[in-house]
C-alpha cells in the first residue's frame, strides 16, 4: 500500500502570539502531461448528430469570412511564442499557431507564454500530449498557499518569468497518424481527426485544465494527492463537499477514489457559474481511467456540438471545435488568469539600526481596483492581528511606506490588502493575515536590532563507507537559512585523530538554501581501516556570529575499505557468520523468528528513506540505500558466471505495470522501494547493475503477504517465514555492463524512499559462480591415495595439492564440497608429465571441513581438510 508522495518544503517559523508566521520558499516540480488518443485506442465513442457536418461548415465559413475581416484581434500583451523541434509541414504549422493565437485572445498576460512543439513519430493510437512543463507553487502573486499552478498561470500571476528560457508548455502530437484532417476552412471526414481541435485541447491542458489527484496505492483502492493544483481547489461532489476538505474527504483515501469514481464529480466557481448557468459536470467514470478521468468535462453531457465539448476526454472521428467554451473560460478566469495582484517584497532581519525601511509594492489587476481599498497592514512589536495600516504614497501602480529609522531593537509583521471594484479581496502574502481555519499566519515578519536566532540547517550524513581506490567524496548537499544571512559552511575533518582540516562548502548556482562540497583525498593518502571523522560548521552573518555544527555533538565517521585478493568463486550459507567477509550497512547476519538458521537479513521492518535527496540539492524527498557489500572481489568466469542465493523480498511494490528503469536509463520514481544486485569494475567508483531491481510483486506469495497487513500509514506490518523463500539466479554477463575476466565487487542493496515499507529482504544460500558438480562415482584406488598429497591441514587459506603417479597424466579435476555436499569449487586443470604440482586459493571458505576431490579419468579420491580462520 502506498501513500502518494508528499512535496514538503522548507518552512522557518516563527512565532508571534498564537499565530506561526510563514516565510515559505517558491518551490518547482515537473508538470503533468496528457495523453490523447484515438476513439479506438479508448474505446470512448461519440456519435456525431444528423447534420453535423454540415452545419459546422456553415460555421467554419462564416467564422473565417469575420476573421479575415478582424485580422483575428490578439489582446495586446499577450504575446504566444511558437516554438519547434523540428520545422512541420506548412498546412501543421499553420494549425499549431492558430490555435495559439486563439488562446492568446482568450487569456491576458504580461508575460510571454512559450510553447514547444514536438511533430514526430508516436506509437499507434497515440494523436499527442502536452502539459505544463513546470508547475509552481508559493509565489509572490498567488492567491492560495501551498497550490501548485501551471507556470503559464504562475508567470501572469507574478507578473515574472520563472523559468527562464525554458518553454511553459511541451505538446506533442503524431507525425505518423495518417487520419488528421490539417485544413482550417472545412470540415474533416467522418474517419477523420481534426488536428485543430485535439492542439487545441492540448494546450487547455497545458494552460490549467489539469491537477494533481490520481490512484495512490498499488492497489488501485485509493486516490490521493502530495499538495493539491489550483484546479483541484474547485472541485465538489455532488453534495458540494470540496473534494481538498480533508476533514471531510481523507487524504489518501478509499473515499477520496470513491468520489472521483462516482460519475457525480464537479468543477464550480463564480465564473462558472456566470457564464455557463451552472457548475460543471467532470468526466468521473466508474472504472478509473489514468489520463481521462477528472480532469475533461464529462462526456455525455457535452456531446458533439456542445460549447464545452473542447475539453471531454475523447474527440470523435469527424468531430471540430473552434471556440474555448465558457466552462473553460469561466474556470481559467478564477484560476488566475483573471486576477489582481500584489507583488511585494520581504524583507529579512537586518541588524542595522541606522536607516529607515522602505516598503514598497505593485498592485496589478485585470479589472478595477479601489484604489482606497490598498493598504499596508503593519503591527510593531505586536500580534498580527493587531495590525493598522499605515500611510500610503502612489505613483503609478506603485505604492510605498517608509518607517522612520530607531535604534530600538524591534519586529516588524506586516501584509499587503486591497479589493478590486466588486469588492473581492486580494493579499500578499496570499490569505493574509490569517489561513482560514488554521493557527497559521500569512503574513510576512522580520526584526531590526541584535540577531540570536541560529541558522536552520537540514543535513543528513549517508556515508558509511569509501575504498582505498576513492579520492574524491562527494557530500550531500546541505540546506540551509537564517534571519540575517550565511556567513560561512564549511567541515572539520581528521583522519585517524590527526589534526582538523578545513573545507568550505560553495553555494549551488542558482539556488537559495543549497550547499555543497567534496572530499578531496590525494592517491594512496587513504589506508585500509583509516577513520574518518567530520562536522559541519554553519555561521550566520550576524555581528555576533550563531553558529550550528552538525552533529550537534561529537563528529560523523566512515571507515576506509580495502579489497581481499580476487576470487574466482564465492559460497556462503552464512552459519559461520562471515562478518570479515562482508561490510554491512543496514544489514545484519542473524537468525531471526521463523528462521531456522543465520542469513543477511536487512532490518525487520526497514525504515523509510532519510539519507540523501532525489533532488540532489537536499530536498525533503528523501531516500536510503542498505548495502551490503562483499569484501571479496569476483573474477567473472566464462564457465559459470551466475549468481545464485535464496532469498525473501517483502519491498514496497511500486505501481502496477510500472517498468524499473526508464527510457533514459534512469529508475523510474513510479518503482518505489527495490532490492538490487550491483557490481563495480573500478573499486566502487562506479556501480552498475547486474539485473533490474525487483520488490515484492516479483513473486505472488511474496505480494500476498506484503499486502496481508497494514497500518494507518500505509506500510505493511506482514512479517516473514521461512515458508516464503524462493531462489533467484541473475547472470553476471546479461547487462552487457561486464565481461569476462573483469573482476567485479558485488554488492546486495536495498533502497527505500520516504514513503510506505515493509519487512524488507533476506539472503541465504549464496553462490557466485559455484562450480556445477557432475554426478561422479568417489572411489579410493591404493594408487591414487598413496600419490595425493594436501598441505596444510588444517588450511587458514590457501591449499597446496600434489599428485603423482607412474604414468604421464592426461588432465585432472579438483574439487571441494562441503559437509552439506554442495561444491563450492571446481576447476580442470592441464598437465604435463606424472606430476601435479598446484596451490588453490580457498581464503574464500567459512571456517569449517571440507573435502578434497581428486579426479584423474574416471578415477576419484578424496581427502577431507579443515578450514580454520
Amino acid at each position: 500500500m502506498r501513500d502518494m508522495k508528499k512535496y514538503v518544503l522548507l518552512m522557518l517559523l516563527g512565532c508571534a502570539s498564537n499565530l506561526f508566521a510563514q516565510k515559505i520558499k517558491m518551490e518547482f516540480k515537473p508538470g503533468i502531461i496528457v495523453e490523447e488518443y484515438t476513439p479506438e485506442k479508448t474505446g470512448i465513442h461519440r456519435e456525431l448528430p444528423a447534420g453535423y457536418s454540415e452545419r459546422m461548415l456553415d460555421e467554419i465559413q462564416n467564422r473565417n469570412a469575420r476573421a479575415t475581416q478582424s485580422q483575428q484581434y490578439v489582446k495586446a500583451g499577450t504575446q504566444v511564442i511558437v516554438t519547434y523541434e523540428t520545422i512541420p509541414p506548412d498546412d501543421v504549422k499553420i494549425i499549431f499557431e492558430r490555435a495559439a493565437n486563439l488562446w492568446a485572445s482568450t487569456l491576458n498576460s504580461d508575460v510571454p507564454i512559450n510553447i514547444y512543439i514536438r511533430w514526430r513519430s508516436l506509437a499507434a493510437g497515440v494523436l499527442g500530449s502536452a502539459g505544463a512543463s513546470t508547475n509552481v507553487r508559493n509565489f509572490v502573486g498567488c492567491d492560495r498557499l501551498n497550490t501548485w499552478y501551471p507556470v503559464a498561470l504562475a508567470e501572469k500571476m507574478a507578473h515574472k518569468n520563472l523559468n527562464g528560457s525554458n518553454p511553459d508548455i511541451l505538446a506533442t502530437f503524431n507525425s505518423d497518424f495518417t487520419d488528421w484532417y490539417t485544413g482550417t476552412d472545412g470540415v474533416p471526414k467522418i474517419n477523420q481527426i481534426d488536428l485543430y481541435s485535439v492542439v487545441l485541447h492540448e494546450f487547455g491542458h497545458g494552460l490549467g485544465f489539469i491537477g494533481q489527484m490520481g490512484l495512490s496505492s498499488s492497489d488501485n483502492t485509493k486516490a490521493g494527492y502530495g499538495y493539491p493544483g489550483i484546479f483541484d481547489q474547485f472541485m465538489i461532489n455532488a453534495d458540494q463537499v470540496a473534494l481538498t476538505d480533508t476533514s471531510q474527504i481523507d487524504n489518501p483515501s478509499t473515499a477520496l477514489k470513491t468520489q472521483l469514481t462516482s460519475g457525480a464529480l464537479f468543477l464550480n466557481s463564480p465564473s462558472i457559474t456566470r457564464l455557463n448557468g451552472a457548475k460543471a459536470k467532470l468526466y468521473a467514470p466508474n472504472n478509473y481511467s489514468e489520463g481521462s478521468s477528472t480532469y475533461h468535462v464529462d462526456q455525455a453531457t457535452y456531446k458533439v456540438g456542445d460549447p464545452n465539448a473542447l475539453m471531454t476526454p475523447q474527440i470523435a472521428r469527424g468531430e471540430l471545435t473552434r471556440d474555448i467554451g465558457p466552462i473553460v473560460l469561466g474556470a481559467f478566469n478564477d484560476f488566475g488568469w483573471s486576477s489582481s495582484n500584489i507583488i511585494a517584497d520581504n524583507y529579512n532581519d537586518t541588524e542595522d539600526v541606522s536607516k529607515d525601511i522602505i516598503f514598497s509594492a505593485k498592485v496589478y489587476s485585470d479589472t478595477l481596483i479601489n484604489e482606497s481599498s490598498v493598504k499596508l497592514m503593519m503591527a510593531i512589536d505586536k500580534s498580527i492581528l493587531s495590525a493598522t495600516s499605515v500611510p500610503l504614497v502612489k505613483l503609478g501602480n506603485t505604492y510605498t511606506y517608509t518607517l522612520p529609522k530607531s535604534n530600538a531593537t524591534r519586529k516588524i509583521n506586516y501584509y499587503w490588502t486591497a479589493n478590486d471594484a466588486g469588492g473581492k479581496k486580494f493579499t500578499t502574502p496570499a490569505q493574509a493575515p490569517v489561513i482560514s481555519g488554521t493557527n497559521f499566519g500569512s503574513y510576512y515578519d522580520f526584526t531590526i536590532g541584535a540577531d540570536t536566532v541560529k541558522p536552520v540547517v537540514l543535513y543528513e550524513n549517508p556515508i558509511k563507507y569509501i575504498f582505498t581506490s576513492q579520492t574524491k567524496i562527494n557530500l550531500p548537499t546541505l540546506l540551509t537559512s537564517d534571519n540575517i544571512g550565511i556567513a560561512s559552511v564549511y567541515m572539520e575533518y581528521s583522519i585517524n585523530g590527526a589534526p582538523f582540516e578545513r573545507q568550505n562548502f560553495t553555494k549551488v548556482a542558482g539556488e537559495t538554501f543549497s550547499y555543497s562540497t567534496a572530499f578531496n583525498f590525494t592517491a594512496g593518502q587513504l589506508k585500509a581501516g583509516d577513520v574518518v571523522r567530520y562536522r559541519v560548521i554553519v555561521a550566520d552573518a550576524a555581528k555576533v556570529s550563531n553558529v550550528v555544527y552538525l552533529p550537534s555533538s561529537g563528529y560523523y565517521d566512515f571507515k576506509v575499505l580495502a579489497l581481499a585478493d580476487p576470487v574466482s568463486a564465492y559460497v556462503q550459507n552464512f552459519d559461520s557468520n562471515p562478518s570479515g567477509d562482508f561490510f554491512l550497512k543496514g544489514f545484519n547476519l542473524i537468525q531471526t523468528t521463523g528462521f531456522s538458521s543465520v542469513a543477511l537479513h536487512s532490518a525487520h521492518p526497514y525504515a523509510d528513506g532519510n539519507e540523501e535527496s532525489y533532488d540532489g540539492a537536499g530536498g525533503s524527498d528523501k531516500f536510503t540505500n542498505n548495502d551490503a557489500l562483499l569484501l571479496k572481489p569476483i573474477k567473472i568466469s566464462a564457465e559459470n558466471p551466475k549468481i545464485t542465493f535464496d532469498e525473501i523480498v517483502l519491498v514496497e511494490p511500486g505501481d502496477t505495470g510500472e517498468p524499473f528503469l526508464n527510457s533514459d536509463g534512469s529508475v523510474n520514481r513510479s518503482f518505489y522501494d527495490y532490492v538490487i544486485v550491483q557490481g563495480s569494475k573500478d573499486q566502487g567508483k562506479t556501480w552498475s547493475n547486474f539485473a533490474n531491481g525487483w520488490d515484492a510483486s516479483l513473486n505472488a506469495a511474496w505480494l500476498s503477504k506484503y499486502n496481508s497487513a497494514g497500518d494507518a500509514d500505509g506500510n505493511s506490518t506482514a512479517i516473514a517465514t521461512s515458508s516464503l523463500v524462493k531462489s533467484h539466479e541473475i547472470d553476471l554477463l546479461a547487462s552487457g555492463d561486464f565481461k569476462v575476466n573483469d573482476e567485479v565487487v558485488i554488492r546486495f542493496r536495498l533502497h527505500a524512499d520516504v514513503g510506505a515499507h515493509g519487512w524488507g529482504w533476506a539472503v541465504d544460500n549464496l553462490k557466485i559462480q559455484g562450480p556445477k558438480v557432475d554426478p561422479i562415482l568417489a572411489i579410493e584406488p591404493t594408487a591414487l591415495t598413496k600419490g595425493l598429497q594436501i598441505s596444510p591441514n588444517p588450511s587458514a587459506g590457501t591449499l597446496k595439492v600434489i599428485y603423482e603417479q607412474a604414468a604421464d597424466l592426461d588432465g585432472l579435476v579438483l574439487r571441494v564440497i562441503d559437509l552439506q555436499g554442495r561444491p563450492v569449487f571446481n576447476q580442470s586443470y592441464p598437465t604435463q608429465g606424472n606430476r601435479f604440482e598446484q596451490q588453490i586459493d580457498l581464503s574464500y571458505l567459512s571456517s569449517g571441513t571440507y573435502a578434497l576431490q581428486l579426479q584423474v579419468q574416471n578415477q576419484v579420491v578424496l581427502r577431507r581438510f579443515v578450514m580454520v580462520k
